[in-house]
Protein backbone atom coordinates (compact mmCIF):
# COMPACT_ATOMS: atom_id res chain seq x y z
CA UNK A 1 0.00 0.00 0.00
CA UNK A 2 1.15 3.17 -0.72
CA UNK A 3 2.21 5.53 2.46
CA UNK A 4 0.34 8.98 1.93
CA UNK A 5 2.48 12.25 2.44
CA UNK A 6 5.10 9.99 2.74
CA UNK A 7 7.82 12.52 0.51
CA UNK A 8 6.47 15.82 2.85
CA UNK A 9 7.02 13.78 6.29
CA UNK A 10 10.45 13.61 5.69
CA UNK A 11 11.13 16.85 4.10
CA UNK A 12 9.33 17.86 7.43
CA UNK A 13 11.19 15.12 9.72
CA UNK A 14 14.39 17.05 8.72
CA UNK A 15 13.17 20.42 9.71
CA UNK A 16 15.57 21.81 12.44
CA UNK A 17 13.94 22.91 16.33
CA UNK A 18 15.06 26.68 15.67
CA UNK A 19 14.26 26.47 12.04
CA UNK A 20 10.43 25.67 13.21
CA UNK A 21 10.36 28.62 15.56
CA UNK A 22 11.53 31.12 13.21
CA UNK A 23 9.47 30.05 10.43
CA UNK A 24 5.95 30.06 12.78
CA UNK A 25 7.22 33.62 13.75
CA UNK A 26 7.85 34.77 10.28
CA UNK A 27 4.54 33.31 8.52
CA UNK A 28 1.39 35.34 7.82
CA UNK A 29 -0.80 33.02 6.36
CA UNK A 30 -4.36 33.53 6.19
CA UNK A 31 -5.26 29.91 5.36
CA UNK A 32 -6.01 28.03 8.14
CA UNK A 33 -4.98 24.30 7.04
CA UNK A 34 -1.16 25.89 6.18
CA UNK A 35 -1.28 26.97 9.89
CA UNK A 36 -2.11 24.05 11.11
CA UNK A 37 0.37 21.95 8.86
CA UNK A 38 3.33 24.47 10.10
CA UNK A 39 2.21 23.78 13.87
CA UNK A 40 2.75 20.65 13.40
CA UNK A 41 5.85 20.41 11.99
CA UNK A 42 6.87 22.97 14.92
CA UNK A 43 5.70 20.45 17.24
CA UNK A 44 7.38 16.97 15.78
CA UNK A 45 11.04 19.18 15.43
CA UNK A 46 10.50 19.95 19.23
CA UNK A 47 9.32 16.13 19.72
CA UNK A 48 12.17 13.12 19.32
CA UNK A 49 9.72 10.70 20.28
CA UNK A 50 6.53 9.32 18.31
CA UNK A 51 5.85 12.13 15.93
CA UNK A 52 2.01 14.08 14.93
CA UNK A 53 0.94 12.71 11.88
CA UNK A 54 0.04 15.30 9.06
CA UNK A 55 -3.92 15.40 8.02
CA UNK A 56 -4.23 13.39 4.68
CA UNK A 57 -7.67 15.41 3.77
CA UNK A 58 -5.69 18.52 3.50
CA UNK A 59 -5.16 19.00 -0.38
CA UNK A 60 -1.47 17.46 -1.48
CA UNK A 61 -1.01 20.54 -3.34
CA UNK A 62 -0.96 22.59 -0.05
CA UNK A 63 1.92 20.29 1.26
CA UNK A 64 3.40 20.34 -2.39
CA UNK A 65 3.18 24.56 -1.32
CA UNK A 66 4.86 23.92 2.02
CA UNK A 67 7.71 22.00 0.94
CA UNK A 68 8.61 25.03 -1.42
CA UNK A 69 7.61 27.95 0.94
CA UNK A 70 9.73 25.97 3.74
CA UNK A 71 12.79 26.19 1.30
CA UNK A 72 12.46 29.35 0.36
CA UNK A 73 12.33 31.19 3.66
CA UNK A 74 15.12 29.01 4.76
CA UNK A 75 17.17 29.72 1.83
CA UNK A 76 16.57 33.63 2.26
CA UNK A 77 18.28 33.62 5.39
CA UNK A 78 21.15 31.07 5.06
CA UNK A 79 24.48 32.94 5.66
CA UNK A 80 26.07 29.90 4.32
CA UNK A 81 24.52 30.07 1.18
CA UNK A 82 24.55 33.88 0.70
CA UNK A 83 28.36 33.65 1.24
CA UNK A 84 28.36 30.83 -1.49
CA UNK A 85 26.49 33.66 -4.16
CA UNK A 86 29.30 36.15 -3.13
CA UNK A 87 32.27 34.18 -3.55
CA UNK A 88 30.94 33.30 -7.21
CA UNK A 89 29.25 36.54 -8.21
CA UNK A 90 33.37 37.32 -7.52
CA UNK A 91 34.60 35.15 -9.25
CA UNK A 92 32.60 35.98 -11.91
CA UNK A 93 33.45 39.94 -12.07
CA UNK A 94 37.06 38.96 -11.68
CA UNK A 95 37.06 36.58 -14.67
CA UNK A 96 34.28 39.02 -16.47
CA UNK A 97 31.88 36.20 -16.81
CA UNK A 98 28.74 37.50 -15.51
CA UNK A 99 26.06 37.41 -17.06
CA UNK A 100 23.29 40.64 -17.34
CA UNK A 101 20.68 38.78 -15.02
CA UNK A 102 23.22 38.74 -12.27
CA UNK A 103 24.15 42.16 -12.81
CA UNK A 104 20.91 43.28 -12.17
CA UNK A 105 20.72 41.14 -8.89
CA UNK A 106 23.79 42.57 -7.77
CA UNK A 107 22.69 46.09 -8.35
CA UNK A 108 19.58 45.28 -6.66
CA UNK A 109 21.34 43.90 -3.79
CA UNK A 110 23.91 46.83 -3.33
CA UNK A 111 20.86 49.35 -3.77
CA UNK A 112 18.77 47.68 -1.28
CA UNK A 113 21.63 46.63 1.50
CA UNK A 114 20.85 46.75 5.03
CA UNK A 115 23.63 46.67 7.40
CA UNK A 116 24.62 44.76 9.11
CA UNK A 117 24.75 40.88 7.41
CA UNK A 118 26.51 38.32 8.37
CA UNK A 119 28.86 38.50 5.52
CA UNK A 120 29.25 42.45 5.56
CA UNK A 121 33.47 41.99 5.13
CA UNK A 122 33.17 39.35 1.96
CA UNK A 123 30.42 41.52 0.31
CA UNK A 124 32.54 44.20 0.89
CA UNK A 125 35.37 42.94 -0.83
CA UNK A 126 33.34 41.75 -3.73
CA UNK A 127 31.62 44.91 -4.53
CA UNK A 128 35.63 46.73 -4.57
CA UNK A 129 36.40 44.15 -7.12
CA UNK A 130 32.58 45.21 -8.95
CA UNK A 131 33.60 48.81 -8.88
CA UNK A 132 36.84 48.20 -10.73
CA UNK A 133 34.18 45.77 -13.52
CA UNK A 134 32.48 48.88 -14.05
CA UNK A 135 35.10 51.53 -14.16
CA UNK A 136 36.91 49.11 -16.57
CA UNK A 137 34.12 49.54 -18.97
CA UNK A 138 33.45 53.08 -18.56
CA UNK A 139 29.31 52.48 -17.04
CA UNK A 140 29.29 55.36 -14.84
CA UNK A 141 26.02 55.15 -13.89
CA UNK A 142 25.88 51.81 -12.05
CA UNK A 143 29.41 52.90 -11.20
CA UNK A 144 28.20 55.92 -9.06
CA UNK A 145 25.90 53.64 -7.16
CA UNK A 146 28.37 51.44 -6.13
CA UNK A 147 30.98 54.01 -5.23
CA UNK A 148 28.31 55.76 -2.88
CA UNK A 149 28.10 52.59 -1.09
CA UNK A 150 31.84 52.04 -0.75
CA UNK A 151 31.99 55.30 0.42
CA UNK A 152 29.09 55.04 2.99
CA UNK A 153 30.71 51.73 4.35
CA UNK A 154 34.40 52.00 4.13
CA UNK A 155 34.60 53.02 7.66
CA UNK A 156 32.18 50.45 8.67
CA UNK A 157 34.74 48.19 7.10
CA UNK A 158 38.00 49.00 8.19
CA UNK A 159 36.26 48.68 11.71
CA UNK A 160 35.39 45.42 11.19
CA UNK A 161 38.92 44.32 9.37
CA UNK A 162 40.51 45.23 12.58
CA UNK A 163 38.25 43.57 15.31
CA UNK A 164 38.79 40.34 13.25
CA UNK A 165 42.12 41.10 13.58
CA UNK A 166 41.86 41.21 16.89
CA UNK A 167 39.92 38.37 17.53
CA UNK A 168 42.61 36.03 15.69
CA UNK A 169 45.23 37.69 18.97
CA UNK A 170 42.49 36.90 21.37
CA UNK A 171 42.12 33.67 20.17
CA UNK A 172 46.02 33.07 20.13
CA UNK A 173 46.26 33.98 23.79
CA UNK A 174 43.13 31.68 24.37
CA UNK A 175 44.61 28.31 22.49
CA UNK A 176 47.60 29.11 24.23
CA UNK A 177 46.47 29.14 28.02
CA UNK A 178 44.28 26.04 27.22
CA UNK A 179 47.33 24.33 26.17
CA UNK A 180 50.21 25.59 28.61
CA UNK A 181 48.24 27.47 31.74
CA UNK A 182 50.16 30.44 31.04
CA UNK A 183 47.94 33.02 30.47
CA UNK A 184 45.01 34.34 31.65
CA UNK A 185 42.54 35.29 29.01
CA UNK A 186 39.79 37.11 31.02
CA UNK A 187 41.25 40.69 29.64
CA UNK A 188 39.50 39.16 26.56
CA UNK A 189 35.91 38.19 28.47
CA UNK A 190 34.49 41.57 28.74
CA UNK A 191 35.84 43.18 24.97
CA UNK A 192 33.79 39.61 23.52
CA UNK A 193 31.04 39.99 25.37
CA UNK A 194 30.72 43.67 23.74
CA UNK A 195 31.04 42.13 20.24
CA UNK A 196 28.34 39.75 20.72
CA UNK A 197 25.79 42.14 22.33
CA UNK A 198 26.58 44.83 19.24
CA UNK A 199 23.99 44.40 16.96
CA UNK A 200 25.43 47.24 14.55
CA UNK A 201 28.79 44.93 13.52
CA UNK A 202 28.42 41.88 11.26
CA UNK A 203 27.45 38.40 12.13
CA UNK A 204 30.96 36.87 11.19
CA UNK A 205 32.47 38.81 14.17
CA UNK A 206 29.94 38.21 16.72
CA UNK A 207 29.41 34.20 16.25
CA UNK A 208 33.25 34.38 16.16
CA UNK A 209 33.27 36.22 19.81
CA UNK A 210 30.74 34.04 21.17
CA UNK A 211 32.92 30.55 19.97
CA UNK A 212 35.68 32.10 21.80
CA UNK A 213 33.57 33.12 24.93
CA UNK A 214 33.00 29.03 24.55
CA UNK A 215 36.18 28.22 25.07
CA UNK A 216 37.49 30.68 26.98
CA UNK A 217 33.97 29.66 29.43
CA UNK A 218 34.93 26.11 28.62
CA UNK A 219 38.61 26.27 29.30
CA UNK A 220 37.92 28.44 33.23
CA UNK A 221 34.70 26.20 34.15
CA UNK A 222 32.77 29.35 34.38
CA UNK A 223 29.79 27.69 33.06
CA UNK A 224 26.81 29.44 34.39
CA UNK A 225 28.34 32.87 32.19
CA UNK A 226 27.95 30.33 29.46
CA UNK A 227 25.13 29.51 29.63
CA UNK A 228 24.22 33.06 29.94
CA UNK A 229 25.74 33.77 26.58
CA UNK A 230 24.00 30.58 25.18
CA UNK A 231 20.49 31.47 26.44
CA UNK A 232 20.94 35.11 24.67
CA UNK A 233 22.04 33.08 21.44
CA UNK A 234 19.41 30.57 21.68
CA UNK A 235 16.69 34.03 20.95
CA UNK A 236 18.83 35.21 18.52
CA UNK A 237 18.74 31.96 16.48
CA UNK A 238 15.31 31.27 16.79
CA UNK A 239 15.11 35.27 15.07
CA UNK A 240 16.83 33.90 12.08
CA UNK A 241 19.97 35.24 13.54
CA UNK A 242 23.42 33.51 12.50
CA UNK A 243 21.40 31.21 10.70
CA UNK A 244 22.84 28.04 8.55
CA UNK A 245 22.69 24.63 9.49
CA UNK A 246 26.36 24.49 10.03
CA UNK A 247 25.89 26.78 13.38
CA UNK A 248 23.28 24.96 14.29
CA UNK A 249 24.71 22.21 14.47
CA UNK A 250 27.19 23.80 16.35
CA UNK A 251 24.99 24.84 18.65
CA UNK A 252 23.27 22.22 19.49
CA UNK A 253 26.78 20.21 20.21
CA UNK A 254 27.69 22.92 22.89
CA UNK A 255 24.55 22.80 24.18
CA UNK A 256 25.67 19.39 24.86
CA UNK A 257 28.55 20.34 26.74
CA UNK A 258 27.09 22.59 28.76
CA UNK A 259 24.38 20.53 29.84
CA UNK A 260 26.63 17.49 30.80
CA UNK A 261 28.62 20.12 32.72
CA UNK A 262 25.70 20.81 35.11
CA UNK A 263 24.59 16.91 34.69
CA UNK A 264 21.74 17.23 33.28
CA UNK A 265 21.95 14.62 31.03
CA UNK A 266 18.64 14.03 29.27
CA UNK A 267 18.31 17.34 28.28
CA UNK A 268 22.39 16.71 26.68
CA UNK A 269 20.94 13.73 24.94
CA UNK A 270 18.00 15.81 23.55
CA UNK A 271 20.97 17.88 22.25
CA UNK A 272 23.58 14.99 21.40
CA UNK A 273 20.82 13.98 18.59
CA UNK A 274 20.49 16.95 17.13
CA UNK A 275 24.08 17.77 16.65
CA UNK A 276 24.72 14.07 14.97
CA UNK A 277 21.90 14.45 12.33
CA UNK A 278 24.36 16.26 9.75
CA UNK A 279 27.78 14.60 8.75
CA UNK A 280 30.10 17.41 8.28
CA UNK A 281 33.65 18.25 9.37
CA UNK A 282 32.60 18.12 13.06
CA UNK A 283 30.49 15.14 12.70
CA UNK A 284 33.49 12.59 14.69
CA UNK A 285 33.87 15.20 17.54
CA UNK A 286 30.04 15.71 18.23
CA UNK A 287 29.40 12.10 18.13
CA UNK A 288 32.43 11.58 20.42
CA UNK A 289 30.48 13.66 22.86
CA UNK A 290 27.30 12.50 22.35
CA UNK A 291 28.25 9.04 23.20
CA UNK A 292 29.89 10.30 26.35
CA UNK A 293 26.50 11.25 27.19
CA UNK A 294 24.87 7.89 26.35
CA UNK A 295 27.82 6.18 28.31
CA UNK A 296 27.02 8.36 31.83
CA UNK A 297 23.25 7.60 30.91
CA UNK A 298 24.45 3.58 31.02
CA UNK A 299 23.30 3.09 27.24
CA UNK A 300 26.20 1.54 26.52
CA UNK A 301 24.76 -0.63 23.53
CA UNK A 302 23.54 2.40 21.74
CA UNK A 303 26.44 4.88 21.82
CA UNK A 304 28.90 1.85 20.89
CA UNK A 305 26.13 1.17 17.77
CA UNK A 306 26.72 4.57 16.88
CA UNK A 307 30.35 4.77 17.04
CA UNK A 308 30.53 1.46 15.08
CA UNK A 309 28.60 3.23 12.26
CA UNK A 310 30.98 5.77 11.69
CA UNK A 311 34.25 4.44 12.45
CA UNK A 312 35.49 4.25 9.43
CA UNK A 313 35.63 7.78 9.09
CA UNK A 314 38.34 8.32 11.29
CA UNK A 315 40.87 7.24 8.41
CA UNK A 316 39.90 10.50 6.21
CA UNK A 317 39.82 12.81 9.48
CA UNK A 318 43.43 15.40 9.63
CA UNK A 319 42.20 16.94 13.16
CA UNK A 320 43.75 14.13 15.42
CA UNK A 321 42.40 15.62 18.55
CA UNK A 322 38.92 14.45 17.41
CA UNK A 323 40.46 11.84 16.31
CA UNK A 324 42.30 10.52 19.48
CA UNK A 325 38.63 11.53 21.42
CA UNK A 326 36.93 9.18 19.28
CA UNK A 327 38.66 6.21 19.32
CA UNK A 328 39.01 6.71 23.13
CA UNK A 329 35.45 6.52 23.57
CA UNK A 330 34.89 3.80 20.90
CA UNK A 331 37.64 1.49 23.30
CA UNK A 332 35.78 2.34 26.77
CA UNK A 333 32.23 1.54 25.10
CA UNK A 334 33.57 -1.77 23.64
CA UNK A 335 35.10 -2.37 27.69
CA UNK A 336 31.72 -1.52 29.36
CA UNK A 337 30.02 -3.88 26.62
CA UNK A 338 32.26 -6.76 27.64
CA UNK A 339 34.43 -6.62 24.57
CA UNK A 340 37.89 -5.39 26.30
CA UNK A 341 39.93 -7.62 24.34
CA UNK A 342 38.53 -6.09 20.96
CA UNK A 343 39.42 -2.54 22.72
CA UNK A 344 42.68 -3.35 23.56
CA UNK A 345 43.62 -4.77 19.63
CA UNK A 346 42.59 -1.03 18.46
CA UNK A 347 44.40 0.27 21.23
CA UNK A 348 47.81 -1.33 20.59
CA UNK A 349 47.17 -0.74 16.73
CA UNK A 350 46.50 3.20 16.96
CA UNK A 351 48.88 3.67 19.63
CA UNK A 352 51.59 2.03 17.11
CA UNK A 353 51.03 4.48 14.17
CA UNK A 354 49.76 7.59 16.40
CA UNK A 355 52.03 7.55 19.56
CA UNK A 356 53.68 10.87 19.25
CA UNK A 357 50.21 12.32 18.79
CA UNK A 358 48.66 10.91 21.65
CA UNK A 359 51.41 11.84 24.31
CA UNK A 360 50.82 15.29 23.22
CA UNK A 361 47.42 16.19 22.76
CA UNK A 362 44.69 13.22 24.71
CA UNK A 363 47.03 11.05 26.27
CA UNK A 364 44.38 10.64 28.99
CA UNK A 365 41.50 9.88 27.23
CA UNK A 366 42.90 7.13 24.92
CA UNK A 367 44.96 5.69 28.10
CA UNK A 368 41.79 5.28 30.80
CA UNK A 369 40.32 3.69 28.14
CA UNK A 370 42.61 1.11 27.09
CA UNK A 371 44.06 0.58 30.96
CA UNK A 372 40.23 0.35 31.65
CA UNK A 373 40.43 -2.51 29.23
CA UNK A 374 43.15 -4.27 30.22
CA UNK A 375 42.03 -4.25 34.09
CA UNK A 376 38.78 -5.45 32.89
CA UNK A 377 41.08 -8.86 31.12
CA UNK A 378 43.44 -8.91 34.63
CA UNK A 379 46.24 -7.74 32.83
CA UNK A 380 47.44 -5.98 35.64
CA UNK A 381 51.48 -6.40 34.65
CA UNK A 382 51.01 -4.88 31.27
CA UNK A 383 49.02 -2.15 32.87
CA UNK A 384 52.16 -1.56 34.83
CA UNK A 385 54.47 -1.70 32.00
CA UNK A 386 52.36 0.89 29.75
CA UNK A 387 52.33 3.01 32.66
CA UNK A 388 56.21 3.00 32.95
CA UNK A 389 57.32 3.06 29.32
CA UNK A 390 54.81 5.96 28.27
CA UNK A 391 55.48 7.79 32.00
CA UNK A 392 52.02 7.98 32.49
CA UNK A 393 52.37 8.80 36.06
CA UNK A 394 54.30 12.12 35.43
CA UNK A 395 52.02 12.99 33.48
CA UNK A 396 49.20 12.39 35.71
CA UNK A 397 51.47 14.34 38.68
CA UNK A 398 51.12 17.32 36.11
CA UNK A 399 47.48 17.08 35.08
CA UNK A 400 46.74 17.68 38.91
CA UNK A 401 47.41 20.73 38.32
CA UNK A 402 44.38 21.66 36.08
CA UNK A 403 41.00 22.07 37.64
CA UNK A 404 39.83 19.63 35.43
CA UNK A 405 41.56 16.93 37.07
CA UNK A 406 40.27 13.98 37.79
CA UNK A 407 42.26 10.75 39.66
CA UNK A 408 41.12 8.48 37.55
CA UNK A 409 43.91 6.75 35.58
CA UNK A 410 45.98 6.79 39.02
CA UNK A 411 43.26 4.47 40.44
CA UNK A 412 43.81 1.74 37.50
CA UNK A 413 47.68 1.97 38.33
CA UNK A 414 47.21 1.94 41.83
CA UNK A 415 44.47 -1.57 41.32
CA UNK A 416 47.01 -3.05 39.27
CA UNK A 417 49.61 -2.20 41.58
CA UNK A 418 47.47 -3.51 44.66
CA UNK A 419 46.65 -7.08 42.55
CA UNK A 420 50.57 -7.58 41.85
CA UNK A 421 51.37 -7.44 45.18
CA UNK A 422 52.87 -3.77 45.14
CA UNK A 423 50.61 -1.80 47.40
CA UNK A 424 48.34 -3.01 50.17
CA UNK A 425 44.87 -2.50 50.54
CA UNK A 426 44.74 0.34 53.16
CA UNK A 427 47.51 2.15 50.97
CA UNK A 428 44.32 1.86 48.18
CA UNK A 429 41.72 2.90 50.20
CA UNK A 430 43.96 5.94 51.24
CA UNK A 431 44.39 7.05 48.30
CA UNK A 432 40.63 6.65 47.07
CA UNK A 433 39.81 8.80 50.15
CA UNK A 434 42.32 11.44 49.72
CA UNK A 435 42.16 12.55 46.35
CA UNK A 436 38.59 12.23 46.45
CA UNK A 437 38.03 14.47 48.99
CA UNK A 438 40.24 17.27 46.84
CA UNK A 439 37.36 16.98 44.29
CA UNK A 440 34.30 16.23 45.64
CA UNK A 441 33.11 19.78 46.96
CA UNK A 442 32.86 20.30 42.84
CA UNK A 443 28.82 19.09 42.03
CA UNK A 444 29.94 17.97 38.35
CA UNK A 445 33.59 16.29 39.56
CA UNK A 446 31.29 14.57 42.50
CA UNK A 447 29.01 12.84 40.25
CA UNK A 448 31.64 11.86 38.24
CA UNK A 449 34.10 10.25 40.61
CA UNK A 450 30.96 7.90 42.22
CA UNK A 451 30.42 6.69 38.39
CA UNK A 452 34.57 5.77 38.86
CA UNK A 453 33.87 4.29 41.88
CA UNK A 454 30.94 2.16 41.49
CA UNK A 455 33.57 1.03 38.17
CA UNK A 456 36.14 0.06 40.95
CA UNK A 457 33.87 -1.63 43.11
CA UNK A 458 33.78 -4.76 40.24
CA UNK A 459 37.62 -5.00 41.13
CA UNK A 460 38.24 -3.93 45.09
CA UNK A 461 34.71 -4.11 46.23
CA UNK A 462 35.44 -3.81 50.25
CA UNK A 463 37.99 -1.54 49.42
CA UNK A 464 34.97 0.94 47.53
CA UNK A 465 32.96 0.06 50.40
CA UNK A 466 34.98 1.41 53.36
CA UNK A 467 36.12 4.17 50.95
CA UNK A 468 32.47 5.49 50.31
CA UNK A 469 32.12 4.84 54.39
CA UNK A 470 34.73 7.15 55.34
CA UNK A 471 33.94 10.22 52.41
CA UNK A 472 30.24 10.06 54.07
CA UNK A 473 31.46 10.81 57.34
CA UNK A 474 30.17 6.67 58.88
CA UNK A 475 32.39 4.78 60.54
CA UNK A 476 34.01 1.72 59.76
Amino acid sequence: MKVKLKKFTAFASDVLPHEADYLVNVQQFDDDQKLSILKKIQVNAHNRGSKEPFNTFIDKRKYSGMMRWVQEKLDAIDVDKFFEWINEMDRKVITDAITPQEEKLLLRRIKNYQHPIHNFMKFFEMVLNYRHFLLIRLRYEPYEMVNAFISKYQSVYDESKVINQKLHSATVHIIDQFNHKIEDTSEWEDWMLDLFDNEQLDGFNRYMAVIRLTFLYFNSREFDKLKEVYDKLDKLLVKGKFYTRRILYNYYANRLMLHSKFDVLQQAEEYGYLSIRQKNSDHVQYLSNFSSILIRQGKIEEALNLLKESFSEIRNIDNFYHKIGFVSFYIKCLNLNNQPERGELIADSFLRIHKNDILTQRWYSFFTGYVQGLVRQKKYEKVLQIFKRYELLKKDQQDQKKEIYLPTIKWYYEIAQLKTGKINAETMLDSIVSLSREHFTDPHKSFILNQVLTELENYIPRTVTLARSELHGQTK
